[in-house]
Order: structure tokens, then sequence, then C-alpha cells
């Protein structure tokens, strides 16, 4: 379940240097790009919004919706300078079906939305394996985000940054990782709104089991909080616990090309109610 993008299992830095899909390749690293290119569609069952990028997390907006669908385009490269340290940027955009319930006629009716979301730019070390353990360490910012509250739709530069520091390990056949990070949210200022979204800490584990050379079982959870969100200095919110499952699988079409689908459901009122992905990932 974890990420480089929302439905990125525990494979990211390692399957596309290899023939096919087994335990000893999954730990080699090759000099090069790679790109991981995703299609997510989300369903709220609540009245937030989401952003699934780097994490899922809960949009700032004020707006109470019915319910909220949103499709989800995100392209991610990654370059390998060196077998410890690699280059990532990500972007990407959505479509949402905002449903709300008209106060004044109590018609039900919808707002769609569509555009660019955000650019991501970070970098991934890897360490030294120990105790049977390789660690890694994710750091990203956000270069630009596009976001609405109200009416007021405005760019935000170096507003977000996000570290994760993971461990990942295998015993034949299984590939697994557990996961802890930090998001930090700066202030969005608005025309006339001043939103704190909140910080968001987590913890998760991720686990791939490898069926056959080309095709693994990927299984995930994360629990996440997200801290009060307030509205010109005003709390709104408590704070949030988003807790997620996935399930999903990889399968690996040659030694170059790779495709997974994942599905993601919310263990509670703040988290999405479902969320499903399919990504496709290249090896130049």
């Amino acid at each position: 379940m974890r990420k480089m993008i929302f439905i990125l299992a525990i494979l990211n830095a390692w399957l596309f240097a290899s023939d096919e899909l087994n335990i000893d390749s999954l730990f080699k690293k090759q000099i090069g790009l790679r790109s991981i290119t995703s299609l997510s569609l989300l369903s709220t069952g609540n009245a937030n919004s989401y952003l699934l990028y780097p994490n899922i997390s809960i949009g700032g907006d004020p707006t109470i919706w019915n319910d909220t669908k949103q499709v989800f385009l995100t392209q991610t490269f990654i370059y390998t300078l060196h077998p410890k340290f690699d280059l990532l940027i990500s972007g990407g955009g959505s479509y949402a079906r905002q449903e709300y319930t008209n106060f004044f006629t109590n018609e039900y009716s919808h707002k769609d939305r569509i555009g660019f979301d955000n650019l991501w730019l970070g970098f991934i070390y890897t360490g030294e394996s120990f105790a049977d353990f390789i660690p890694q360490i994710t750091f990203q910012t956000a270069l630009v985000q596009r976001e609405k509250a109200i009416n007021n739709t405005k760019n935000f530069y170096l507003k977000s940054q996000n570290l994760q520091v993971s461990l990942r390990g295998y015993s034949d056949p299984v590939v697994y990782s557990i996961y802890s990070g930090f998001g930090y949210n700066q202030a969005r200022k608005f025309k006339t709104l001043k939103i704190e979204y909140g910080h968001g800490i987590y913890v998760g584990g991720d686990l791939s089991i490898v069926l056959s050379p080309k095709i693994t079982l990927d299984l995930g959870a994360e629990q996440r909080f997200q801290t009060e969100q307030k509205i010109n200095g005003y709390q709104n919110s408590e704070v949030r616990s988003i807790p997620t499952f996935s399930l999903g699988s990889t399968y690996s079409i040659n030694a170059d090309t790779a495709i997974s689908v994942n599905a993601n459901f919310g263990g509670s009122s703040a988290a999405p109610d479902s969320v499903f992905g399919l990504s496709l990932w290249k090896k130049f």
C-alpha cells in the first residue's frame, strides 16, 4: 500500500531491475530511469475531499459534501543515480464529482472539477542492510499544489513536505516492510480564508507474497492520523483517524514492464470508503 504513489506495493525500488520477479531480483537496483503511471478511483461516502499523493489525506475545502467520487491520474519518474540514491518526481491531476443537497430547494445536485493537482520532487536513500533489513529514507516536497476552497482556486508553492523511514526485508517467498512517516502542511491563504489542514503522522506495513516468477500477492495496512484543521484561526475538526487496508497483485509482463492492481478500503468514518487502482510500471 505504500507508496511512491498510493497503489505502489513494497516492490517499488527493485521490481524493474530483473529479468523475472523473484526474491533475489527484488533487491537489485539498476542505474537508470523507471516510470510508474497510476489511475485510481476513490469514493468517499462522507463529507471530505481527499488527496492520494504522497499519502491519503483530507483536503482543506470547508464545503460539506454528501459524497465525492474522484479519479486520479499520477505519473511518477524514479531515476537511480547510484544504488543507494534515487531522485523522484511525481505529478498528477484528477477529476472530481462532488455531490450535495441544495439548501434552498432540497434538490440533489453535483459539481464537477477537473485539472492539475500537484507536482512533487524528492529523493530516496537506501542504507546498508542490517539484521536482514534494508533501511530506506524517502523525502519529498511539493513544488506546486493547485487547491480550491469554496470558489477560490490558487497555486501554492513549497507548502507541503513528507518524510518516511522504512525497513524492508524478505523471507522466501515473502517480501515485507514496515514504515513510519510525517507529513507537514503550512497554512494556505485564500482570498477570504486562511486554512490550516493539519499535519499527518502514520505507521504501516506491506507484505508481498511471490506466488510465481511473475506474480505477487500484495497486502498492506496503514494507520494515519491528521491533526486538527483550522479556518481563520478557529478549529473546525478534531484529530482524524484514517486507517486503511489494501489488497492487490503485481504481474511482471516482461523484463521491463509490469502491471499492478490494488483495492484499498477505509476502516473509519474519516477514511475514504474505497480506492481502486491500476498501475503500469516501466523500466527504460
